[in-house]
């Protein structure tokens, strides 16, 4: 009898031995952590949309009013944060931003654009990874950060490295998509550069992460062509002023698209910030309440969630806009019949 139970203690011993690598190997993958983070900061001084007139004039006021604070974003930024064993050093910080104030102030008061700079196509750049460090403390002992927390899965992180590595990577006129930066751009679509909210919104996509309901998160609007100028329009001059007085979107009823309004949608940051402590306050069901180095938060674990991991990066612009036609024909010499 003893020399039985030893024969099948030593079998159970061997069995083990046998397995070990195989559970070892399970656990691990069961312990590895992926995680992407958008973080929203908004603007210091509050952007009222409700008509050409007020966005306008809220946006001179922003910057007169910020104009001397050091580490700012006009205009709000989201970056976004991702955490994996498969990233050096374990995470990565992106965000998409224009290059320089320089090129926006010649168009407003050289070229006189008018709210075509909301469109236009300026020179982008990813910000360097510790100046995103440094403004995200600078923000969040601002009390103006909070953010959206992930979990996802190993594919998920796969697929987001996979576009990162192609929107960064230059093309036929050497030249990357992260090159390019605008309002009007999804990052999504095939040779569009981004903006940084564009971006973020972008990654979340690509492993269908969007938001249920993504007016939430943005505006959307129809800019009058009389307010658009510079190669947008016959090469009008639009006068600050004539912004000024125009007290309403157009209505997409009484013209055509791109003839007489280009529609325009942009993610707001400031809508995503105030979008995020709503949801701390009434106790969302949907993720959890979560702080991290005492910066409100949402967390949400969503490995669960299905998406096509060989569905192209890039698709096809379905709804093209005047912006978007001026860029590719600019860029790629891309004529009218093409864009069609």
């Amino acid at each position: 009898m003893k020399r039985r139970f030893q024969s099948i203690r030593t079998y159970f011993i061997l069995l083990l031995l046998l397995f070990y690598p195989i559970i070892a190997s399970a656990q691990n993958n069961t312990d590895e952590k992926h995680e992407i983070t958008i973080y929203a900061m908004p603007t210091l001084k509050p952007l009222i949309w409700d008509s050409p007139s007020t966005l306008c004039s809220s946006m001179i006021s922003c910057y007169r009013k910020t104009i001397g604070v050091k580490n700012n974003y006009l205009l709000g930024h989201i970056t976004v944060r991702l955490e994996s064993h498969l990233l050096s050093g374990g995470e990565l910080y992106i965000s998409q931003i224009s290059g320089t104030m320089k090129e926006k102030h010649n168009m407003i008061f050289k070229e006189k654009v008018g709210m075509a700079i909301m469109g236009a196509t300026l020179i982008g750049r990813l910000e360097p990874e510790e100046m995103i460090r440094k403004k995200l403390k600078i923000y969040a002992d601002r009390k103006k950060l909070a953010f959206i927390k992930y979990r996802v899965s190993k594919e998920a992180i796969e697929r987001i490295l996979a576009f990162i590595d192609e929107y960064t990577r230059p093309k036929e006129d050497g030249r990357a998509e992260s090159e390019f930066y605008g309002g009007a751009f999804n990052p999504r679509f095939e040779n569009e550069g981004g903006g940084c909210s564009a971006l973020g919104l972008a990654l979340l996509d690509l492993i269908n992460l969007s938001p249920e309901n993504p007016h939430e998160w943005a505006h959307e609007v129809n800019i009058p062509m009389e307010i658009i100028g510079g190669k947008f329009n016959n090469q009008n001059k639009i006068k600050i002023t004539t912004i000024l007085k125009k007290k309403e979107w157009y209505n997409p009823e009484n013209g055509t698209e791109n003839v007489d309004y280009v529609h325009y949608f942009i993610y707001d940051p400031s809508l995503m910030f105030d979008w995020i402590l709503e949801k701390r306050r009434t106790h969302t069901t949907e993720f959890q309440i979560y702080d991290e180095n005492n910066v409100p938060g949402l967390y949400k674990d969503a490995r669960d969630i299905k998406f096509d991991s060989e569905a192209p990066l890039f698709e096809k612009r379905r709804r093209t806009n005047l912006f978007i036609d001026i860029y590719l024909r600019d860029r790629f010499e891309i004529t009218d019949n093409e864009l069609k």
